[in-house]
């Protein structure tokens, strides 16, 4: 397992690719329909990622989450549709990016197996 494009990595149940809203890889399902076009793909439907929000620091969990002001963790929820390489955030993102579409993003260096020369 690992990259396959610029923009993808093989996973052990299909690929995952690179969320700049989230910072963080998000997983695309083999179960979800994909139109084989690794450059510029497309899968469907829509991918609804949710949880508690998490503190990062330097990109990694530090173990908390983010809490309200009652201590409560805050919730999280990242949804988009990937279409012809262009990822499309829905409207119930809790990150910036809702309502925008974005090109997908290469990988970040950390993710990119150097032996490509992607």
């Amino acid at each position: 397992m690992g990259q396959i494009t610029p923009k993808l990595r093989s996973t052990t149940h299909g690929f995952a690719w690179w969320c700049p809203a989230c910072e963080e890889v998000h997983p695309l399902p083999s179960g979800w329909t994909f139109n084989g076009d690794l450059d510029k793909p497309t899968f469907s439907p829509s991918f609804r990622h949710s949880g508690k929000q998490i503190v990062k620091i330097d990109g990694k969990w530090n173990g908390e989450w983010v809490c309200d002001e009652s201590g409560r963790a805050v919730d999280w929820c990242c949804h988009y549709v990937v279409t012809n390489g262009q990822v499309a955030y829905c409207g119930d993102c809790t990150h910036a990016m809702a309502g925008k579409t974005i090109e997908m993003p290469d990988l970040p260096p950390h993710l990119r197996d150097e032996t490509r020369g992607d």
